[in-house]
C-alpha cells in the first residue's frame, strides 16, 4: 500500500522547493508534445523563486505544497478572481494548477490533492471550482470528467508565441466531493 500524502498550505519559505516541483511537474506533464515548443520560456517566467514566492504572497492565490516522505510531491493552486462568462455556478474559485510530481502519478495521491483543494475552495467560501485544461491533455481531462467536472466553455491561453484554446471545466463542490470522496 502507498503512503498517503502529507498536504499543507504552502508559505513563503516554500518557494524554493515550490519552484522545483512546480519546473519538474510541468516539463514532466508537456515533455515530448511537439505542439508545445516554448516550454522554457514559460518554465523562466512562471516557476523561477522569484516568480514562486510572488505568487505566494498574492492576496488571490492559495497553494496546497503536497509531501510524500518528507519530499515535495505535488501542489494545487486556487485563485479567486472573475472566472470565464461559461461558469455559471455560484461562488466560484479557480483550480490554477493541480500537479503531481510523476511517480506520485496513479496512486490516488491526485484524488487526495484534488479532496484537499474542494476543502480549500469551501474554507474560502466557494461553492464553485473550475479550470482550463490543455485539450491535448487527455490524461488529466479524463481525472476531471471522472471526479465530476463538465466541459462548460472555452478560453484563450497564450503559451509560446500561440493562441490555445483550452476548454473550461466547471463543478460544484459538493458534485465533485460525491464523485470523488473530497469534503465540500
Amino acid at each position: 500500500m502507498t503512503a498517503p500524502l502529507a498536504i499543507r498550505r504552502a508559505t513563503p519559505a516554500d518557494a524554493p522547493r515550490l519552484a522545483g516541483l512546480a519546473e519538474r511537474t510541468f516539463r514532466d506533464t508537456y515533455r515530448g508534445d511537439d505542439e508545445l515548443d516554448g516550454i522554457d520560456d514559460y518554465v523562466a517566467r512562471h516557476f523561477t523563486v522569484a516568480a514562486v514566492a510572488a505568487l505566494l504572497a498574492d492576496p488571490a492565490c492559495t497553494t496546497l505544497l503536497a509531501f510524500h516522505d518528507a519530499a515535495p510531491a505535488g501542489y494545487a493552486l486556487l485563485r479567486a478572481g472573475p472566472p470565464p462568462e461559461c461558469v455559471a455556478g455560484p461562488r466560484p474559485i479557480q483550480l490554477d494548477r493541480l500537479y503531481l510530481d510523476a511517480p506520485r502519478t496513479g496512486r490516488g495521491h491526485g484524488t487526495a490533492l484534488l479532496a484537499a483543494a474542494v476543502a480549500l475552495a469551501g474554507d474560502l467560501g466557494a461553492a464553485t471550482l473550475w479550470l482550463g485544461v490543455y485539450q491535448r491533455n487527455a490524461r488529466a481531462i479524463a481525472f476531471y470528467e471522472k471526479r465530476g467536472f463538465r466541459r462548460v466553455g472555452q478560453r484563450d491561453f497564450p503559451f509560446g508565441g500561440k493562441v490555445f484554446v483550452d476548454p473550461v471545466y466547471a463543478a460544484g463542490l459538493a458534485e465533485i466531493g460525491r464523485a470523488s470522496g473530497a469534503r465540500a
